[in-house]
């Protein structure tokens, strides 16, 4: 197994410093600050403030694919396409600000974007003071615009906005996806997965629902932690598009149900004001224009998918020695949680 790694922070900030001196030779920009953000383990992402020669500042986002890779494939041209087509809808994105396929500059392909205003959303929003202390009607008005935000990506025209063949799928992909999937178990663990993931991946592509309804553009990581957040609550952008997909809705909303579902679990508590499962579903739908379909089998496949990325992320920071909050193999418990969904499983009449 292959450890993990991390670019050196000096060797990147020269190698930027280059390129946007050979990109706007006017500007003479230097790098006055760097950063990273807390997160990383996907991909490497640099938070950057640059200064022209007459001290004008302004700061920008450079995402790099990881030194070791979670993913088979990391396409950061996919990812710009994805964001310059929803520049013309009502989802809020950074912009693009260029995409660099040239690997001289930093020692790969990287993507920068504007720096998004507002403040991150919570991975674990009951534990959030910035949640949990304020008035339960402002906290319901943040979780209902992470709602209406969601229906609104799945909204979009991704056809008419290009994005078809951009992003993995298409209009009928559910089986392609799940295949996919099945894939990633086997390439994550190098070829030795667990054995409880491995036949839960396959208990999904043993059991796709029939009747697949209208593709739509995925986000693929819909969590409250990866949308900014303005002080009165409304989504100020929508972060994180490395796993775009096209392919049913619901792939997006059962993601952001069975992980809210497992905070909870593992957490123990709720935000009060936050609306309930039953709530939620009824406002998406209502958005959305359609009742969604097969949601529990939804739940279980999202629940493989994330224990997949885990995997392979616990795996790799126990071949490096770095701390990680999460677990491979079988002591995994979200393993028995799946096992007991599946056991449950009723499909859709």
């Amino acid at each position: 197994m292959t450890t993990l790694a991390r670019r050196d922070d000096a060797e990147l900030a020269r190698g930027f410093t280059a390129w946007c001196a050979h990109r706007w030779p006017a500007a003479g920009y230097e790098i006055a600050r760097l950063d990273r953000p807390r997160s990383g383990w996907t991909n490497e992402t640099l938070l950057l403030t640059v200064r022209d020669r007459a001290a004008r500042e302004q700061r920008l986002v450079v995402r790099l694919p990881p030194a070791v890779p979670t993913w088979p494939v990391y396409d950061l041209e996919a990812q710009a396409r994805v964001l310059g087509a929803l520049t013309k809808s009502p989802v809020p994105v950074p912009d693009v600000v260029a995409y660099e396929a040239a690997e001289g500059w930093l020692g790969t392909a990287f993507l920068v974007m504007s720096h998004a205003p507002g403040r991150p959303g919570a991975e674990a929003p009951a534990l959030d003071k910035w949640v949990t202390e304020s008035a339960p009607d402002v906290q319901r008005a943040l979780h209902a615009g992470f709602v209406d935000m969601l229906a609104s990506i799945h909204s979009v025209d991704w056809a008419a906005a290009g994005l078809g063949g951009a992003v993995r799928g298409d209009e009928q992909s559910l089986a392609q996806e799940v295949a996919w999937w099945v894939d990633y178990v086997e390439w994550a663990s190098d070829g030795n997965p667990t054995v409880a993931l491995a036949r839960a991946a396959a208990w999904c592509a043993a059991s796709i629902p029939e009747n697949e309804p209208p593709a739509s553009l995925c986000w693929g990581d819909a969590r409250l932690g990866n949308v900014m957040f303005a002080e009165d609550r409304s989504v100020t952008a929508v972060l994180d598009w490395e796993q775009a997909t096209i392919g049913p809705a619901e792939l997006d909303l059962a993601w952001y149900l069975s992980l809210d579902d497992l905070t909870t679990h593992f957490v123990r508590r709720t935000v009060p004001g936050f609306l309930t499962r039953s709530e939620l579903v009824t406002r998406y739908e209502a958005a959305l224009g359609r009742g969604v379909c097969d949601l529990e089998w939804h739940e279980i496949f999202a629940l493989v998918r994330s224990t997949a990325i885990n995997e392979r992320q616990a795996r790799l920071a126990a071949a490096s020695g770095v701390a990680y909050p999460g677990v491979a193999g079988d002591d995994n418990p979200v393993l028995e949680i799946i096992g007991a969904r599946i056991r449950a499983f009723a499909p859709d009449r």
